[in-house]
């Protein structure tokens, strides 16, 4: 019988108390956990590569390539239209250049989003705090 789409070869999924293999290797292993890494610092120490390579993957994490963008902002606020408008302009042009991809003018324009949001949220907030002063006042007098 052929695959049907849509339908799955394994309708009941797997049978119940069926052990992942990896629950069970690492269940056979963990006993002797203390005596196996011992001897993958012996082996290191004494100069192994692979060991050796094990351990400085696990102590050291990898390092991320710089994905810093170099890029110029306008003078001004990116609060404003126009300071905005220019700025994607100047990323539009960075990118026909070369001067920057595609994937970097896509990350700076959305953090640029989250930063002009949270100016937008924080200005709104003021904007509510001094309206209510003033209701508030208002209503004292």
């Amino acid at each position: 019988m052929t695959f049907q789409p849509g339908h799955s070869g394994n309708p009941n999924g797997r049978p119940k108390g069926i052990i992942d293999r990896r629950a069970e290797l690492r269940g056979l292993l963990e006993p002797h956990a203390k005596e196996i890494v011992d001897k993958l610092i012996e082996f290191a120490k004494a100069g192994d590569p692979t060991a050796l390579k094990l351990c400085i993957e696990r102590l050291i994490p990898r390092v991320k390539p710089d994905t810093g963008i170099n890029f110029e902002l306008p003078e001004g606020c990116i609060d404003h239209g126009e300071n905005m408008l220019k700025i994607a302009h100047d990323i539009t042009v960075a990118v026909a250049c070369g001067s920057l991809t595609i994937e970097e003018a896509e990350k700076f324009t959305e953090f640029l989003k989250h930063q002009r949001c949270a100016i937008e949220e924080a200005k709104q907030k003021k904007k509510d705090e001094i309206w209510e002063r003033e209701r508030d006042f208002s209503e004292g007098s």
